[in-house]
């Protein structure tokens, strides 16, 4: 059922047109709603066709401008993907995902109508839970980089928000997003480029560690689950709800790509002074509330989620044995 609002209006305004929010641009669109992308910047690349764009510098704007920009729009629902993620210092973390999160729920909150919003939120909120077997909702936040702090501010805007009555919104807690159109500056996304680019001469250094992987079309479907939903709760996890090495991610990566196995040759670049994953366990989500709330279950494997990133990348369909350098940040994020 849509939520109270959604049937007059079937308008959904996305902010954000990069990786997360191209993918849920295209679900909204294909299942017939009216979708405005609200970017700094023309996306590339682009948006899909009949998705109108409107560029706005939304972090250094006035509010008042993005409240009478939201309010001529008239959305059902409101999804916000704008988040900075890799090199950026704490005065962007907190511009892109604390204040400009404020600001977006005081002027989803002055919309006529139960207007509902989706923020997309990251796993690694939740910080550090040893003993944990799964990351559930009702654990508590404890964030140890400034990026999963900067993340789990945003969210607690957003849930005290819903708690005082002021708006109708759910966070989507999302694992590490994998599929078309991956960002460049991430893991896979990363070696991706460089296997289509220089197949010849990729270079890994050392990868370790445990992430819950999931298809960013099944996030986006989420997001389209969470619009149409009823009713929904605060926070939801959105994942595979299975933990996968990354090294193995990897070699699922070059065989899509039809390369040989990953080597691991290259020494390590030098270390950002602060990881974004910094703190966090290898425990997987627990995706029973999104299951049970939105109706929502990852739909695509690991394998599909790289074969649709390498597809996007315009790859060769077959690769020599190689070794990409990947900067420290980028290698667990």
């Amino acid at each position: 059922m849509e939520p109270v609002g959604s049937a007059v209006s079937p308008t959904a305004v996305v902010f954000g047109g990069g990786f997360v929010g191209r993918a849920v641009c295209t679900a909204l669109s294909d299942a017939g709603r009216q979708v405005t992308a609200v970017v700094r910047g023309t996306p590339e690349p682009a948006l899909p066709a009949g998705c109108r764009t409107v560029l706005l510098d939304v972090l250094h704007t006035d509010p008042d401008v993005i409240r009478a920009e939201l309010a001529d729009l008239r959305p059902g629902v409101v999804v916000n993907t704008v988040g900075a993620l890799w090199g950026v210092d704490e005065t962007e973390l907190a511009e892109a995902n604390v204040t400009f999160v404020e600001r977006l729920v005081g002027a989803v909150s002055a919309l006529p109508g139960r207007v509902r919003l989706v923020h997309i939120g990251s796993a690694y909120e939740y910080g550090p839970h040893p003993g944990r077997r799964e990351l559930a909702e009702t654990l508590p936040g404890r964030p140890v980089s400034g990026y999963a702090r900067s993340k789990l501010a945003g969210t607690r805007i957003i849930t005290d928000a819903v708690d005082a009555g002021r708006i109708d919104a759910v966070v989507l807690r999302i694992g590490l997003a994998v599929g078309p159109h991956a960002s460049r500056h991430s893991l896979l996304g990363g070696i991706a480029r460089d296997l289509a680019g220089r197949p010849d001469e990729v270079r890994l250094p050392p990868i370790s560690g445990v992430r819950d992987i999931v298809d960013v079309r099944d996030v986006a479907a989420a997001v389209l689950d969470a619009a149409r939903a009823h009713r929904v709760p605060p926070v939801v996890n959105i994942g595979s709800g299975t933990g996968v090495r990354l090294v193995d991610a990897v070699d699922t990566l070059f065989r899509v790509a039809g390369a040989g196995p990953a080597v691991s040759t290259a020494a390590r670049g030098p270390e950002p002074s602060e990881r974004r994953d910094a703190g966090i366990g290898e425990q997987p989500l627990d995706i029973g509330l999104a299951r049970r709330e939105l109706g929502w279950v990852p739909a695509r494997t690991l394998t599909e989620a790289l074969r649709g990133l390498w597809d996007s990348v315009g790859g060769p369909t077959t690769a020599s044995p190689s070794t990409v350098a990947v900067d420290g940040e980028s290698i667990h994020g």
